[in-house]
């Protein structure tokens, strides 16, 4: 097959079904996929990205080198979906890829992080309730002074007790939850129920959280990557629910984490305030059944291959359309945008179904297509800019825009065009980023001008504008 180095797309790692023998295999090595994760590996497939099995029992079992036998060498970054690992498996896990050549896009200390409550705590603690935690080892139960010490800041407020990852709400009364905080006999019934039920699956120790009262909506699940929201669905607990939350002060708190791939339960307090019950690493959060995912797959192999899903400067932010979202724009939706002439421009719904035409012919690649225009501010969809495709063989990319009618004249394509033009001529495969206009559009013209393009000529009646870029040298395409 051919390779494009440029592409870089990751490989998705999952589950192998022991019980499930890849046809033709023999060995115990040969697992066939998981059925329990086949929709995510056609999304995956969907996407453009390509999928490999991990003996998920090899690997809890310490053989972390024959859990990742079947991974090809040199796949290059690996983004996992799978089931819970201990923080320990996981660091085996990547220890593993990394000597067959590839690289887990969440390190080890990321995904400790997000996976363990005292990683994320600080970064949301206005958001989530107070909490507070004790170190502590299966079978041996913090003395109950200690206990009482870690539950005085709650004064007589009812907690939750979970550990670092999970709690026992299937058994709230005897394992979960404690009425009075002050009610030390009760919190060492609690705790002690809850560490027996754990047993040796106990993460890191005790944790206590204070009880919130929450409006009966259901809990919403989001993943994030690289800080934008890529997919919004019902907690799995409550698949039946579909609470749209406010992530106005979640956003930028997620952020403010830094990680690449992570989760948050959002519930929505009875003060009409939006909380964050959990936060969690993404690989390892389970997915709405039902729903349709390959919104999360295209901004997975759109992160994972290196590309932006966001480009913001000043007051423009530029938020990549990505296949999914660009069907429904090509049909005039708004596509979960706030278009500010309320649906997408003629040109903007033009642009995206050339993204969808590229997506179904298999030339659609992550990083090159249509960006939505957007005030990074207030967050309306202004109108659109993108390219004409990824560059060619000689390094030259063109661009174009489109601005909504009311967005016009007030500089919006102007700062976009060269935000758009600045990544892409800083880019190693980009040589020239071109925009053509017609003679008599002066307007585009002025902008491009004041973007930073120079007029190099007319071509084919049309005047060409560029920017230089960066690369020295053509991309390569290699035969493997």
């Amino acid at each position: 097959m051919t390779v494009d180095l440029a592409t870089n797309r990751p490989l998705f790692l999952l589950p192998g079904d022991p019980l499930r023998p890849r046809r033709g295999g023999t060995s115990r090595h040969q697992l066939g996929e998981d059925p329990h994760f086949a929709a995510e590996a056609a999304a995956a497939h969907a996407a453009g990205a390509a999928t490999a099995v991990l003996d998920h029992e090899a690997l809890l079992a310490g053989d972390a080198e024959r859990a990742v036998s079947r991974v090809p060498r040199e796949a290059g970054p690996v983004w996992y979906r799978g089931w819970m690992l201990p923080a320990g498996r996981y660091a085996e896990l990547a220890a593993a890829l990394a000597a067959r050549g590839c690289r887990l896009l969440t390190s080890p200390t990321a995904y400790r992080t997000a996976h363990e409550l005292p990683g994320w705590y600080e970064t949301f603690r206005a958001l989530t309730p107070q909490s507070g935690w004790l170190p502590c080892a299966p079978g041996r139960p913090p003395e109950p002074a200690a206990l009482a010490r870690l539950a005085a800041p709650f004064g007589d407020r009812p907690l939750v007790v979970k550990d670092w990852v999970k709690s026992r709400k299937h058994e709230w009364e005897e394992a979960a939850y404690v009425p009075d905080a002050a009610d030390t006999a009760r919190l060492a019934s609690v705790v002690g129920r809850f560490l027996a039920l754990q047993e040796e699956f106990l993460t890191g120790g005790v944790v206590l959280r204070a009880f919130e009262h929450f409006a009966a909506v259901g809990e919403a699940r989001v993943w994030w990557v690289d800080g934008e929201p890529a997919l919004i669905g019902p907690h799995p607990d409550t698949p039946g629910l579909r609470p749209a939350p406010d992530l106005t002060h979640v956003a930028p708190v997620v952020r403010e984490l830094g990680l690449r791939f992570v989760t948050t339960d959002l519930a929505l307090r009875e003060d009409g305030v939006w909380r964050v019950v959990e936060v969690g690493d993404g690989q390892v959060s389970g997915l709405p059944v039902g729903a349709d995912h390959r919104p999360l797959f295209e901004a997975l192999v759109t992160a994972g291959a290196g590309y932006p899903l966001t480009l913001t400067a000043g007051r423009v932010s530029l938020r990549a359309l990505l296949p999914t979202a660009a069907a429904r724009v090509a049909d005039g939706e708004p596509a979960g945008f706030d278009w500010i002439d309320g649906a997408p421009p003629e040109t903007t719904q033009g642009g995206a179904s050339i993204a969808v035409r590229a997506a179904a012919a298999g030339s659609y690649r992550p990083g090159w297509g249509v960006f939505v225009l957007t005030d990074a501010a207030a967050g309306t969809a202004l109108g659109s800019i993108g390219f004409h495709g990824p560059p060619d063989d000689t390094g030259f990319v063109e661009i174009g825009y489109d601005l909504s009618p009311s967005a016009r004249g007030a500089g919006w394509a102007t700062e976009a065009a060269r935000l758009l033009a600045g990544w892409a001529a800083a880019h190693p495969e980009v040589r020239t980023v071109c925009a053509l206009t017609e003679p008599e559009n002066v307007p585009s013209q002025r902008v491009l001008e004041r973007a930073g393009f120079r007029f190099v000529g007319e071509r084919e009646g049309l005047r060409a504008y560029e920017v230089e870029g960066a690369a020295d040298a053509p991309p390569v395409a290699v035969n493997v």
